[in-house]
């Protein structure tokens, strides 16, 4: 499948916009309750933020764009804290943990200013069912994701999945997996078991002894977890003699997978979908190279969500003509989107709170990345 090597689309694609009256002096603050520690560190999106934020100021066409970061450690009542400190410093934008503990207090909190909550890497459908009319996210809903993959492992032959669960990360880790499930049984596949771990795990042979006693051992097991926590897990049932399918979600999607399995042969037979194309010589790699290139402290395809987020708003300022809060709003939900790094344009439109955007499924070949599909599932389990 040919991938797009073009780079520096981000920028000039806000030329094609059709720009209003705008005050140059207008300012965008975006304030981001980040986890730049904690656990949930390698899949922060601000570095990629700071990084499109730094080439469209340097462009100095709209409104300059401020970033307002502070560390939340992971921690939901932490990003909730900090939030409320971005909403009185005047941010339009604001975005926390892309957990429903922090995201539903926060979007109850910029409510009252008129705020926006962008959580560019939050997939989980409890913001969607919750229907906050200032919420948006960066990347399609986990059932999409869990669709998605089912639909690849089944084309590559695998008929019966044991499911992984957690309910350490709400619907994230407990219900993508038996979304996944529900998509490979309409598939054709048969769902034969289900276990339960939690994050932080390092020793996997309870589990591991379950699948060994299953004559036979399923053809896949389908876990939605962070690493090292994965790569830890894969590495262990290589060890232990399964040569079954490893399926798995974003958060596969981390440079450090294939250090943390180690071994190149045990990467692959595994698969994992994410939200763009990365370590395959993409639109996204190229932008993520030109930010390490300028200092940049980029790791993957949720710094790609974070720029989404910092380019969308600022295209939707200079198409409102305004920074006043709600009018960004409706041009970020307006027909017709605005532009992204990890699509050509990113529309909100036709779904509200999520965007229209494929679902690219990375598997590997000899240790290296390779894209198995990208596209929309044909069918995606009933969530709302």
């Amino acid at each position: 499948m040919k991938i797009n090597k073009s780079i520096g689309f981000a920028v000039g694609m806000m030329a094609a916009l059709p720009v209003a009256a705008f005050a140059q002096e207008g300012e965008v603050k975006i304030g981001l309750a980040a986890s730049l520690t904690g656990p949930y560190a390698p899949y922060a999106e601000v570095e990629g933020a700071r990084c499109m934020a730094d080439k469209l100021n340097k462009a100095g066409e709209g409104p300059k764009i401020t970033l307002l970061v502070e560390d939340t450690r992971s921690e939901p009542q932490l990003s909730v804290t900090i939030a409320q400190k971005f909403l009185d410093e005047g941010a339009q934008v604001i975005t926390g943990i892309p957990f429903p503990d922090s995201l539903i207090p926060l979007s109850q909190l910029a409510a009252n200013y008129g705020v926006t909550v962008f959580s560019a890497p939050n997939t989980q459908v409890e913001m969607q069912v919750a229907g906050f009319d200032n919420f948006l996210a960066g990347a399609v809903p986990d059932p999409v994701n869990g669709a998605a993959t089912a639909e690849a492992v089944y084309a590559a032959g695998a008929r019966t999945v044991v499911l992984f669960t957690s309910a350490d990360a709400g619907s994230w880790s407990e219900m993508l997996p038996e979304w996944f499930g529900q998509a490979f049984e309409h598939a054709g596949g048969k769902v034969v078991g289900k276990l339960t771990h939690s994050f932080g795990t390092t020793d996997w042979s309870p589990q591991i002894a379950r699948l060994k006693a299953m004559d036979p051992m399923p053809d896949a097991i389908m876990i939605s977890s962070v690493l090292p926590d994965v790569g830890i897990l894969i590495r262990q049932l290589k060890a232990n003699g399964y040569d079954g399918w490893i399926i798995g979600s974003d958060g596969f999607d981390d440079p450090s997978l294939e250090g943390s399995v180690g071994d190149a042969a045990a990467l692959n037979k595994v698969m994992f979908a994410t939200h763009g194309p990365t370590g395959l010589d993409s639109t996204i790699d190229a932008f993520l190279s030109e930010c390490k290139a300028a200092g940049f402290k980029v790791q993957g395809i949720f710094d790609a969500l974070g720029a989404d987020m910092v380019l969308e708003t600022h295209a939707a300022a200079v198409k409102a003509g305004s920074v006043d809060p709600v009018a960004i709003r409706t041009a970020l939900r307006a027909e017709g989107g605005n532009p992204g790094v990890t699509a050509p344009v990113i529309s909100y439109a036709e779904n509200g709170g999520f965007p229209v955007k494929s679902v690219p499924v990375i598997g590997f070949k000899d240790g290296k990345r390779v894209l198995v599909s990208d596209s929309m599932p044909s069918f995606v389990p009933a969530w709302r």
